[in-house]
């Protein structure tokens, strides 16, 4: 009996890995295929006639890589300021006793209760009475508030798994609290720091709701209200939507496949001592 556990293992993983991948290969059959086969009955797995005119229309369109462009800006500004902050703040949580820090903590859980949709009226009187609507800078804002509290938690349960006693030696050598961190700190925390990155750029780059509410022209809003644009009243270019869809997603995969080592240590540190 034992030895079909690993092929009964494999078969579930063939399995479930077909099931997931299903709808990114039905994306990628659509992109290639012309509009007007994309509804010929019977439905078929591959194009009959291959084309890539759906993404020569998406590349040719300047809106359209005005829209990546923007996206690119936008989660890369998140991801990096995350980094830093929730580093820092993870740093203070796991090492420093202070005044209201169980306090500050369960402060930060319950901004995760509430959903987006709930706060997007909030956000909006606040960005527009701070002159900062359809700005990139209010969409940055809102992002990352939304991704700081989960990643402060990564940061601060990764840090926890490294030895005080390397803080205390570099106290010995004469080492302050901010050289500690830099020197001491943030070399080994790479994974927790990496895995603070892919969720927090993840997060910025799928954002909708956001970038509608806070936004309303094409130089500031993301590539998700692109793909929105395709979608016309009594018309929609499916093929060019699945090609931008592909590209939308490109990155993420990519980004995922190179650091995904890393990030599921980052999201596993402190649950096993």
């Amino acid at each position: 009996m034992h030895r079909h556990r690993p092929y009964f293992t494999y078969l579930s993983l063939l399995v479930l890995g077909s099931i997931l991948l299903l709808p990114i290969a039905w994306m990628i059959s659509i992109s290639l295929r012309p509009n007007p086969e994309v509804f010929a009955m019977p439905l078929k797995i591959f194009p009959e006639t291959p084309t890539l005119d759906a993404f020569r229309t998406v590349l040719q369109n300047r809106d359209l890589l005005r829209l990546f462009v923007n996206s690119y800006i936008i989660a890369l500004s998140v991801t990096f300021l995350c980094i830093f902050l929730a580093s820092l703040a993870g740093y203070g949580f796991s090492r420093f006793k202070f005044k209201g820090k169980k306090t500050a903590l369960v402060y930060i859980l319950l901004t995760q209760m509430f959903p987006m949709v709930l706060l997007s009226i909030p956000y909006f009187l606040f960005i527009t009475r701070a002159g900062l609507y359809n700005t990139y800078f209010a969409l940055i804002l809102a992002y990352t508030s939304f991704a700081l509290p989960f990643s402060i938690m990564m940061m601060r349960d990764f840090i926890a798994t490294i030895p005080q006693e390397l803080d205390e030696a570099a106290k010995i050598d004469g080492c302050g609290a901010f050289k500690t961190f830099f020197y001491i700190i943030i070399p080994p925390s790479l994974p927790g720091l990496i895995a603070t990155g892919v969720y927090t750029f993840i997060l910025a780059w799928n954002e909708f709701l956001f970038a509608v509410v806070l936004t309303n022209t094409i130089n500031v809003r993301p590539l998700t209200i692109g793909i929105g644009m395709l979608i016309g009243e009594f018309t929609t270019e499916w093929n060019a939507l699945m090609a931008l869809s592909f590209m939308a997603s490109a990155p993420l995969v990519i980004v995922f496949l190179f650091v995904q080592k890393y990030f599921l240590q980052g999201l596993t540190a402190g649950s096993v001592k």
